[in-house]
């Protein structure tokens, strides 16, 4: 079993191999991509500790790269009424372009893979997986 288990953390690993490739390949980081992709996703606006939540990142670093993104004139920070301490991130429009450029191909490749794929295949992968990660959370569960 430790060989499938190996071949499965070295196939994972490839896939942020190649994530990690293609961010150096716009001039990002892995985490920037990351960060980038979740303020986007999130249209209208989020905050740093929703992002932090949502991507397992510190507040501190989820912090710095959304101060390289509004030193880049990529994002806004729009203080929230309700709630001074917090602001909501907002793309601006060089930086919605800028996602135009990097994420969205991204995203389009992603959806090419799962099509190329085919439907069986792509949903018997996400159940497999979806198996996976519920027995090995309630096995470190057990053992926590």
């Amino acid at each position: 079993m430790k060989k499938e288990q190996d071949k499965l953390i070295n196939y994972l690993k490839s896939i942020d191999e190649a994530y990690e490739e293609y961010a150096k390949a716009k001039g990002m980081t892995y985490i920037s991509l990351v960060i980038l992709e979740e303020i986007y996703e999130a249209g209208s606006g989020c905050t740093q500790k929703q992002i932090s939540r949502d991507t397992h990142y510190p507040k501190q670093t989820v912090n710095l790269v959304v101060k390289s993104f509004w030193e880049d004139g990529y994002v806004e920070l729009k203080e929230i009424p309700t709630d001074r301490r917090h602001k909501y991130i907002v793309l601006t429009e060089k930086g919605r372009k800028h996602c135009e450029e990097v994420v969205a191909p991204l995203w389009e490749k992603e959806e090419c893979v799962i099509t190329d794929m085919g439907k069986n295949e792509s949903e018997e992968l996400v159940r497999l997986l979806e198996l996976y990660c519920n027995l090995y959370r309630d096995g470190i569960n057990k053992i926590k």
